[in-house]
């Protein structure tokens, strides 16, 4: 798996998260802003988590499981970033202290190792 869509918890695109590759439990990860996101997504709460500042490039885990994989990194404003992609591929992907945030989260070629 090399890049995960992120979307809103409203369904609206937000973010690409690219991984670098060989797969491997330590991985770099960055997002990109995905081609279909709109002026309001892009300042809305979601989008000020995801892109504080400037790209940033982070070290994360990547973890294969039964149903799909994990990816965790905490990004430079400490928001902490678990994103699974598997059943459903709903839920929660970014958490700050009792703050949480989510929406869908998939994985659009799926995962070629």
């Amino acid at each position: 798996m090399n890049m995960i869509v992120l979307m809103t918890a409203a369904g609206a695109p937000l973010a690409m998260l690219g991984l670098s590759t060989p797969v491997a439990p330590e991985r770099n990860c960055i997002f990109m802003i995905h081609p279909q996101i709109t002026s309001a997504v892009f300042e809305s709460r979601e989008g000020k988590i995801v892109f504080p500042n400037q790209p940033t490039e982070y070290p994360c885990r990547y973890a294969r499981t039964k149903s799909g994989a994990d990816v965790a990194f905490t990004n430079q404003n400490g928001w902490r970033f678990e994103v699974r992609i598997g059943r459903g591929d709903e839920g929660s992907w970014a958490r700050l202290d009792d703050d949480v945030v989510g929406g869908r989260a998939f994985s659009p070629f799926g995962d070629g190792k």
